[in-house]
């Protein structure tokens, strides 16, 4: 069962004495993209970023969505080089014709004059300075409102009698533009048209099913909406849905989900947070507010059902939840659970006849999530759980007779399961709107014969009402199957790969800038690590100022050190998934019982990743000087310290792994957003020319390749650096500039 933690941190406390702490995440590098550069949030308000047009069509009723399985809209986070994406160009004016407006001085579209002007001075006649009629496209948004206009060239004539006249210029008000937009591929198994919640299975408490859409002041990069204002609570994330059709459907139609306050979380939101529901009235095209709540404590989720409004009711409806909260952080979360929108409906139909799972299932390791594959193999039956546990909860107003299985498949051989409980149906009650926590005995060994190329076996657990098909089938089938797994890579892991805290150590005014924190691990026999991989949690300041060495112990009471090396913290935000992996450069040979960890030299701690899903918290020692070493004080919550030691890998030297291999695609820049100067930090030296480009496709900066770029005179916005090898190989990223 999961646990939320914010803050463990009394500043007037630890400002004077030693002490861990658990944090606040102030990313999720869960959500980073692949290619992880786009660091700001976007306007919410237009289904369009970057000039990244995603097209959707429209759903139809019922509307159902549990979050069992993540329903927000595919990332496209390369443009140029994505398959799915095209590319198109608008030009904002066009003759009638369909050519290309070609006048580089502009038109204005007031009318302008040739006056003839009489002997004495006065006006005589006059007649309209028509130029002839155009195409204007809007291209501040997509799709863009054409229109045909009159244009007139820009000056009025005074013609006098004598034959004299005089030209008097008007300033242009309309000119030539055009944009680039990137269109991409309809993504029919999305229902949302942007992405900013977190769909997760760990947030929310005892939700009605499996999977909860969270909000929370992190976008969808998993990054801060704001960087600097520690105390800022704003307009956070949004979840806005496609266009669902409700011109045909019956007058009573109405909209239900459940929502929860900090769930899992210690602090929840304050009282100047909310989370908000709206209805768009695509008559009028605009947001209606129809529900909102200030920020409270909900132990349990509670049930929100709302009647569609007839003036909403149209071929394009939408709704979208929004959240206030701080917006420096994973501050302040609701989860959103179970909505349901459908006609003929009424105001009590708030029960689903559905049996659903609420939590994942346990790992099918009995210490880890994660062991290298040849020492599971010294002996299956020690490293397997004995007992793999599940919960699952009856949203129906009667008792359900609970059918339920655990089957860990033979891969080779799908007709027959190497192992299934119980070998015969078993059917249990479970009362109306309860839970039923079920333990399935693990007596079994899997064949180490059975291992594939994927180095992961798991087990299949599976609940209905009955298998018989008499009965008629929940209401969403797939909450009712969750995984249980073992994976068999080159690593150990305590953590499951979420973190939902982060550790760290306060040094106050004793030990001076200086903390150590370690792992211990166990293994069946000595054998050789080669690097590890860290959680790194970033924080508000540089972390590259600190002094950071990689170590290895292969005991700390008394301290006996195998290993040290200093490494970089580069980059600051890690890369996707969160783990940033460093090899050593020898392998270190350590016995069946070691320990890794960090040495940490600086004026702020770092924080490492802390899984509150799994518990090795005996496992964890920190210290203030490398030799006198304590356990987690008793205020930290049972977790797992996201380190992990990395086995039998050869000399690759020390560095990130994506670093080694020198290829020009591997660079990375900073800092994120720039204002003046943008650093590129890459260890080939294979480069010959640096360029700078607009979304819309404009050559903005052009110059022989530097590290440094001075970014003067360039406005706010997103653009694409370009990098070019000196065999012509090319390589983008984006970047923010944000003064």
């Amino acid at each position: 069962m999961r646990l939320i933690l914010f803050l463990f941190f009394f500043s007037s406390f630890l400002g004077l004495n030693a002490q861990d702490f658990v944090s606040v995440p102030s990313s999720n590098p869960s959500q980073f993209p692949e290619n992880f550069s786009i660091l700001n949030s976007q306007d919410k308000l237009l289904n369009q970023e970057d000039s990244v047009i995603y097209l959707y069509d429209t759903l139809q009723l019922p509307f159902i969505d549990d979050f069992t399985s993540n329903r927000l809209r595919s990332r496209v986070d390369d443009p140029v080089n994505d398959p799915r994406v095209s590319d198109t160009v608008l030009y904002a004016i066009k003759l009638t014709n369909g050519s290309i407006y070609r006048d580089t001085i502009g038109f204005v579209i007031d009318t302008t004059w040739i006056y003839q002007i009489g002997s004495g001075g006065a006006k005589v006649d006059s007649t309209a300075n028509f130029e002839g009629l155009v195409i204007f496209t809007d291209l501040s948004k997509y799709p863009s409102e054409v229109n045909i206009l009159e244009y007139y060239f820009p000056y009025d004539v005074y013609d006098s009698l004598n034959g004299n006249a005089d030209t008097i210029f008007k300033l242009p008000t309309l000119f030539q533009d055009s944009v680039k937009y990137y269109l991409v591929e309809k993504d029919t198994a999305s229902f949302y048209i942007n992405r900013d919640v977190y769909i997760n299975n760990t947030y929310g408490f005892y939700p009605p099913s499996i999977g909860v859409a969270s909000f929370d002041g992190l976008n969808e990069n998993g990054l801060p909406y704001n960087f600097e204002d520690i105390s800022l609570t704003a307009q956070a994330d949004f979840l806005t849905s496609k266009p669902i059709d409700l011109s045909s459907a019956d007058d009573s139609i109405y909209f239900s989900f459940y929502y929860q306050a900090k769930g899992f979380f210690i602090n929840g939101p304050e009282r100047e947070d909310s989370l908000n529901l709206d209805f768009y009235n695509a008559s009028t095209k605009k947001w209606g507010n129809v529900w909102g709540s200030r920020g409270i404590e909900l132990d349990s989720f509670k049930q929100v059902i709302l009647r569609v409004p007839l003036e909403f009711k149209s071929e394009a409806f939408q709704f979208r939840f929004r959240n206030k909260a701080k917006i420096t952080g994973a501050y302040d979360v609701w989860n959103v659970d179970y909505i349901y929108l459908n006609d003929r409906r009424r105001k009590i139909d708030t029960v689903r006849k559905d049996l659903a799972f609420v939590y994942d299932a346990t790992p099918l390791l009995k210490d880890y999530y994660a062991m290298p594959v040849w020492h599971f193999k010294t002996d299956p039956s020690a490293y397997m759980a004995d007992t793999v546990r599940i919960t699952v909860r009856n949203n129906f107003i009667n008792e359900l007779n609970l059918f339920n299985k655990i089957v860990i498949p033979d891969t080779t051989n799908p007709t027959t399961p190497f192992y299934i409980f119980p070998g015969t149906n078993q059917f249990l009650p479970i009362r109306e709107f309860s839970g039923l926590s079920l333990p399935y005995p693990i007596n079994f060994s899997y064949p180490t014969t059975a291992i594939d190329t994927s180095q992961v076996f798991k087990a299949i657990c599976d609940v209905d009402f009955r298998p018989a098909a008499i009965e008629i089938k929940d209401f969403i089938r797939a909450n009712d199957t969750v995984i249980s797994k073992a994976v068999l890579k080159d690593y150990y892991a305590y953590d499951d790969g979420s973190a939902e805290a982060g550790y760290g150590i306060n040094a106050g005014t004793f030990g001076g800038n200086e903390t150590y924190m370690a792992v211990e691990f166990s293994s069946p026999f000595p054998d050789t690590i080669g690097g590890l991989m860290m959680y790194y949690l970033p924080q508000d300041f540089d972390a590259r100022k600190q002094k950071v060495e990689l170590r290895v112990w292969n005991s700390l009471r008394p301290t006996n050190l195998l290993f040290q090396k200093e490494m970089t913290l580069n980059p600051i935000y890690g890369e996707q998934g969160g783990m940033i992996t460093y090899f050593f450069d020898s392998l270190i040979e350590v016995g069946t019982t070691f320990y890794i960890g960090l040495r940490s030299l600086g004026k702020t701690s770092l924080n490492i990743g802390y899984d509150l899903n799994t518990n090795s918290k005996d496992k964890i020692s920190w210290s203030l000087d490398g030799s006198n070493w304590s356990f987690p004080n008793t205020g930290i919550p049972d977790g797992s310290l996201m380190l992990r030691p990395i086995f039998r890998k050869k000399n690759f030297g020390v560095g990130l792994k994506e670093n080694f291999k020198k290829d020009i695609s591997q660079f990375k820049i900073y800092p994120q957003p720039a204002s003046n100067i943008l650093y590129i930090d890459s260890e080939s030296l294979n480069f010959k020319s640096t360029r700078i480009y607009s979304m819309q496709g404009s050559l903005i900066y052009n110059n022989p390749y530097s590290n440094v770029i001075q970014l003067e005179g360039i406005q706010n916005g997103i653009y694409i650096l370009e990098l070019e090898s000196n065999q012509g190989k090319i390589s983008r990223k984006k970047f923010i500039i944000s003064k």
